[in-house]
């Protein structure tokens, strides 16, 4: 994999953490109920454009969608992490 490439995905991976961070942060505080943002990125993914489904935008709201709703990390791997996974041909 080319250092561009990863840099790039670093920087996404890094932006996605910072959001479930920023998210559980507010949620432990009392200033937010995390499963209103995860209603929100579920209406992101109903309004997708065909475009981009099936590529790393729906895959990163999908996970961030569950990270929301508590949803088990860890188990298998996410979604986003396979289609990394297909896209370098690394298993």
């Amino acid at each position: 994999m080319s250092t561009e490439f990863e840099s790039l995905l670093e920087t996404i991976a890094g932006l996605a953490a910072a959001n479930i961070v920023m998210i559980e942060t507010l949620h432990e505080h009392g200033v937010v109920d995390k499963t209103h943002f995860a209603h929100a990125f579920g209406r992101a993914l109903d309004t997708l454009a065909p475009e981009h489904r099936g590529g790393m935008i729906e895959l990163t709201l999908r996970n961030l969608r569950d990270r929301c709703m508590n949803l088990p990390a860890g188990g298998a791997p996410s979604d986003a992490q396979e289609w990394l996974r297909s896209l370098t041909g690394s298993r």
